[in-house]
This record gives C-alpha cells, structure tokens and sequence, in this order.
C-alpha cells in the first residue's frame, strides 16, 4: 500500500525531531517541494497516496535532513525579506534576525536616497539585495572574500533586478583607500570559536568561518570597526549584526574609535542584535 500524507509528514517529523526546533514544518516544506505542491495541499488531501516517485524523494530528502543538510540547501533558496534567495553550502543562510540590520539601514535612509553604501560580507546578496530594492537609488558596493558566494549574489541580483558592483575582498582589503561611504553595514561572523552551538544542529552544516571569526567571537566586528572611519565620510553610519550578548563590547570598541550616538537595536526576538553609531 502507497504511504500516505499524513502518515509520511508523521514518518518525517520522527525522524527530523533529533536535528530540527521545527521537525514538522520541515517535513512538510520538503514534501510539499517533492509533490510540487503548496503546503495547503497537505492540509487539504492528508489521506491522498503518495506516488512511489514522489516518496523515494522524500525519504531521499529526510536521509539528507538529517545529517544534517539545513532545509535552505536542500531547496538551493532561503526566504528573506519576503525576497527568495539562492543558496548554497558555500554561504550562510539568510536569517530573520538579520532582517533587523536591513530595517534599520533603511529607516535611516529618505525613500529618494542616492546613499553611498558598503556592505562587508554579502554571503548570498540578502542584505545588499533586499536595500537596493527598497532605494533603488542607492550605490551600493558589495563584498565577500569568497569568490563562490559573490557567484550566488550576483545570481540572486540578476533574479531580482538589481545593479550592485560586488567586489571580492577580506573586509576593506581591496576597497581603494580614496573610498568614502555615507554608510558601511555588515553581518559579520560573531560566534565564539569553542562556542558549543557551533557544534549542533543546522550550524554543523554552514561555512565555519561564516559562522565564527576565532577566540573571543570580536574578532571581525573589531577589525570592521578599526578601519571604518576612514571610509566613512563625516556623519557616516556604520551599522553592525552581532551576538545578543555582545552589545556591550561593540560599543566598547566604537567609542575607541570615536563614533557618536552608539545604540542598539532589538531583533524579532527582543534581543539586542543590531549597533549603529556614526563618526
């Protein structure tokens, strides 16, 4: 007898409960994916056989899950900023949380803005993407120092119809020094080199050094906010994703650099994610 819906989605959710917070909406997004079909088709046909096709790849895809393989590999998309996004091993996945840093780029920025931005560390494209979109009269420059992550960026550009100049560069390394900014924003990688999460989970999965800059977790934020000063023009911002228990460091290390009216702000969840000052 052909296995059915619901009796797969349960088969799924099982064996997704080990790697996953979320094991059901994960079964049923992947085989919704399999089947072609919008996840209401689920709830609607709950006792509709599954054809022998449509079921290996599901299970092919629960096997994978649960290595674990993170949904958004799995699709080669990630939603973000109601935008859909490719993605691949070689990039971080797009979170909500970042979607904080976007928000706050844009409060700051006039609906006319001609803005000049430098994002550091683009991974997918989200943040620079998703800000071009919402000021399109933005000149936005992009980096990443992997050259397959700006190949995903620039992929994720052409899908939604956006110019953004991207340059491959560790940081500031290959901005040219004459470069100046009214805004430099970055999600750079903040957690703790021995932090125990990196070792569970989804986590397990993405780039490491996407994930965690060394010891201390302050390593990339500080190297950011060194040298942003001087490819910041006079009022600059400078907008910063960081650890929710990070917060107090950061603005630590922008007063050394003398940035002004440091603050903060809170993610979806509450949590301190997001500094902002300017020189």
């Amino acid at each position: 007898m052909s296995e059915k819906i619901d009796s797969a989605i349960e088969w799924a959710t099982d064996r997704c409960a080990s790697v996953s917070d979320t094991p059901k909406l994960d079964a049923e997004i992947l085989l919704s994916y399999c089947l072609g079909k919008p996840r209401s088709y689920l709830y609607s046909w709950p006792e509709q056989p599954l054809e022998s096709g449509d079921w290996k790849c599901f299970q092919a895809l629960i096997d994978k899950r649960v290595l674990p393989t993170p949904v958004a590999y799995l699709l080669g998309e990630r939603e973000f900023y109601s935008l859909t996004l490719k993605t691949s091993p070689a990039t971080l996945i797009p979170r909500p949380e970042t979607e904080t840093l976007v928000e706050t780029a844009i409060d700051l920025c006039p609906d006319d803005s001609s803005t000049s931005l430098l994002e550091l560390g683009t991974g997918t494209g989200a943040i620079a993407i998703a800000l071009k979109l919402h000021r399109p009269k933005m000149s936005i420059i992009a980096t990443d120092i992997r050259a397959d992550c700006l190949a995903i960026a620039r992929q994720n550009a052409v899908a939604h119809s956006v110019t953004i100049d991207w340059i491959q560069s560790d940081w500031f390394s290959q901005i040219e020094s004459s470069s100046k900014f009214e805004m430099i924003v970055s999600n750079p990688p903040y957690i703790p080199a021995m932090h125990p999460c990196l070792e569970s989970g989804d986590l397990r999965a993405e780039p490491r050094d996407a994930l965690s800059p060394g010891e201390t977790g302050l390593e990339a934020l500080q190297k950011i906010i060194t040298q942003a000063p001087a490819y910041l023009n006079p009022g600059g911002y400078l907008l910063l994703e960081h650890g929710f228990d990070q917060q107090e460091e950061v603005a630590n290390l922008m007063r050394a650099q003398n940035f002004s009216d440091i603050s903060c702000k809170l993610d979806l969840n509450r949590l301190p994610r997001v500094s902002l000052a300017h020189i």
